[in-house]
């Protein structure tokens, strides 16, 4: 099928490969293309218009929990919270990796399901930039009440859901259905249950197949339904869609394209600007030149020197302002660290209650709101004899006036080696730059 003007094309993790699907939320997804290229750059010649991109499930992580609040605002802390509580993390530097799904809300509980993705490697985005990234499960209507199994890029994965919204997925184990895949669902069944996200138990599952050969055989369905201990109803894949609204996840990459973008355009609306002011000016100089004669013939001569000196005083500003974490010292790292020493709590004779093995400090230019931002990291790692003077120092360290600008994240202290205990720390503040 052709694609269709105002269509979008989704680009979407196939059984094999990766397919392409047109359409729009007012028309059903109708497909391309289908290819067996495992690698999303390999896919060449796509079509133009929107790009939509749905992340296979293999590069994502889901921490489904059940919020005891109904105030939407506080959803993005406490899901950070919650992800930061089991250790899955984000990287900082990898772009927007982490969002969240309401699933239900009742009363005062809610449950979500907040997603961490893993940074994209070499290969495994499109030659295109995309508009949009969203989770591949998400792009498929969820049978409710049931498990829905299906097949991307050679590897088996599962959700759970109903219709639109999203409860959990997970890639399964090996690259064939069998006992083991079917045990490792009803595993994830049973801690979602204890977990208090999941009130009754599928009584099915779903097999999506693609009427391909990577179909699984009939061997392999009954030993993989006897292992999840649940019976099994084959039926072909449904027609992708995008939902609305899309995941907020998007890789640096693409980030760091969308900002070059940006300040190329700010910086064409900057010079179309002055341009336009100069000519305000010198229509209102010509305007004194016919009234005033040789005044206004000096006046224009003024006006048309303006133009190369301003472009030189905008660019040795800029070039000032690229300096700027380098020639100032309040973005001197060694400032910064002393800050952080004196915050430590006063050793008495040769006792260190606290020690600090590493700190890395940074200054990096970023998007922050919208806003280009030098934005300092502290990274500090250390240990202590007795987690209260850990604590000490994480209230000293909050507390400290010269860091109160910080945000800090300070995890409790974990059991190292001998008797001490080690901690990792970490803080960051934007600093605007004018």
């Amino acid at each position: 099928m052709s694609k269709q003007k105002g269509d979008n094309v989704l680009m979407i993790p196939g059984a094999v490969g990766w397919e392409l699907w047109s359409g729009s939320a007012a028309t059903a997804y109708q497909p391309l293309l289908q290819t067996e290229a495992f690698y999303a750059l390999e896919v060449e010649k796509l079509p133009a218009g929107i790009l939509n991109f749905a992340l296979p499930v293999r590069q994502l992580v889901a921490l489904p929990f059940k919020a005891q609040t109904d105030d939407l605002s506080l959803l993005p802390d406490m899901a950070s919270i919650h992800l930061e509580h089991h250790g899955v993390r984000p990287n900082l530097e990898g772009g927007e990796l982490a969002d969240y799904f309401v699933y239900s809300s009742e009363g005062k509980d809610t449950v979500l399901t907040p997603v961490v993705l893993t940074a994209p490697q070499e290969g495994e985005l499109p030659r295109k930039s995309p508009n949009a990234f969203d989770v591949s499960a998400r792009c498929l209507s969820m049978p409710r009440g049931k498990v829905a199994v299906w097949q991307e890029l050679g590897r088996w994965v599962f959700g759970l859901g109903d219709g639109d919204r999203l409860l959990y997925f997970q890639c399964l184990p090996g690259d064939s259905l069998d006992e083991r895949a079917g045990r490792d669902i009803s595993l994830a069944l049973t801690q979602l249950k204890l977990q208090g996200v999941l009130e009754a138990a599928p009584d099915e599952l779903i097999l999506w197949t693609s009427g391909g050969v990577t179909d699984p055989r009939p061997e392999e369905v009954k030993a993989f339904s006897s292992g999840a201990g649940l019976n099994l109803t084959s039926t072909a894949k449904p027609a992708p869609h995008w939902p609305t609204p899309p995941s907020r996840l998007l890789p640096a990459d693409v980030r760091a394209e969308r900002m070059a973008v940006k300040g190329r355009r700010n910086r064409n609306l900057m010079i179309a600007a002055m341009l336009v002011a100069y000519v305000g000016i010198l229509a209102f100089f010509t305007m004194q030149y016919l009234r005033s004669g040789d005044e206004a013939q000096r006046l224009e001569r003024k006006v048309a020197g303006l133009g190369p000196e301003t472009q030189e005083l905008l660019a040795h500003q800029e070039k000032w302002d690229e300096l700027a974490p380098v020639t100032e010292s309040d973005f001197y790292p060694y400032e910064v660290f002393h800050r952080v020493v004196k915050a430590a709590p006063t050793p008495s004779g040769n006792n260190k209650p606290v020690r600090l093995i590493k700190a890395v400090i940074l200054n990096q230019y970023r998007e922050v709101e919208g806003e280009e931002q030098v934005v300092r990291t502290i990274t500090l790692r250390g240990n202590a004899a007795d987690t209260k003077d850990v604590a000490s120092f994480d209230i000293a360290l909050k507390g400290n006036e010269d860091l109160s600008d910080f945000e800090w994240s300070t995890p409790p202290p974990q059991k190292g080696k001998g008797e001490r205990w080690e901690f990792n720390y970490s803080g960051s503040v934007p600093i605007l730059i004018n």
